[in-house]
């Protein structure tokens, strides 16, 4: 199928070569993922925000914690080259104004030495002609993390945890915010509110996976 090409075809530098991103195997060509890997990945069908590339598991989900974990951050870019398919096929050039990546805290920043959003919204902007706003918002330090808890939690968890860093970035733009994954949307769901109190007169959302969580 054509859309496995990008999981299977990277033309870049970045990645380690001849070593699948989330096996390790060895490969006889330069890929992200091998053939196997490649195939345990399901695309996300449904309609609706925030858009996605695929189902979170399989080798998708292996991949997305060695980039944020495993000290990956070459993955970001093939990540958010597979997501700028999805986006492209969806918005248009002036749909989009500013590419936002949710931001991490400050202490985990330093620690991570990279923000994966961030990395992984960087290959959107061009192809939009947007303009990359990383810096826009902002994200207060001692918050629990996130894994442990279902949405209501989280939500919790996330109140007045994003602040406003630009709000003159995103002041009456159309924005596309973008994540690396997206369980019960309450991360999105707190970026879009400050973006929406600083003025962005639209909000889009864009993630390279998305689970099926429901729980309330």
């Amino acid at each position: 199928m054509r859309w496995l090409e990008p999981l299977r075809t990277y033309l870049g530098d970045v990645v380690s070569p001849l070593r699948c991103a989330a096996c390790n195997g060895a490969l006889r060509r330069r890929t992200l993922l091998c053939t196997v890997c490649a195939g345990t990945v399901i695309r996300w069908e449904r309609e609706g925000d925030p858009l996605a590339f695929g189902h979170y598991g399989g080798a998708l989900a292996t991949t997305l914690l060695r980039l944020k974990y495993a000290s990956r951050p070459d993955l970001a870019l093939p990540l958010g080259q597979l997501l700028r398919s999805v986006v492209l096929a969806k918005l248009a050039p002036e749909d989009v104004d500013v590419v936002v990546p949710v931001p991490v805290p400050f202490a985990r920043l330093v620690e991570r030495g990279y923000n994966q959003a961030a990395l992984i919204a960087r290959p959107l902007v061009g192809p939009l002609s947007a303009r990359f706003a990383p810096r826009a918002l902002g994200r207060r330090e001692g918050s629990i993390k996130q894994a442990a808890l279902n949405r209501r939690e989280r939500l919790e968890n996330l109140r007045d945890a994003f602040v406003p860093r630009q709000p003159e970035k995103v002041r009456g733009r159309r924005v596309l915010l973008v994540d690396d994954v997206s369980t019960t949307g309450a991360t999105l769901a707190a970026c879009r509110a400050v973006l929406a109190s600083c003025g962005a007169a639209e909000v889009h959302g864009a993630v390279v996976a998305r689970t099926e969580s429901l729980d309330l």
